[in-house]
């Protein structure tokens, strides 16, 4: 049984938007000293909950939902 979904693009963008950043900030933590590197990691992983969020939140199918690293 196929499941139509009505998925909201403006969520899905915001979320690629934030796992792009997450993804720029965990390379920028390998070169910054270990109580930064730190901070950025954990804003990182902040925001790809966030990512998480926005595709719950605009109707992705559960399957096709990036997990939060």
């Amino acid at each position: 049984m196929s499941r139509i979904t009505e998925v909201d693009t403006e969520f899905v963008r915001a979320a690629s938007v934030l796992r792009e950043r997450a993804q720029s900030l965990r390379g920028q933590a390998l070169f910054l000293s270990a109580p930064l590197a730190s901070a950025y990691r954990r804003r990182a992983s902040e925001l790809e909950l966030e990512a998480w969020l926005a595709e719950l939140q605009a109707g992705v199918p559960d399957e096709d939902i990036h997990p939060a690293a």
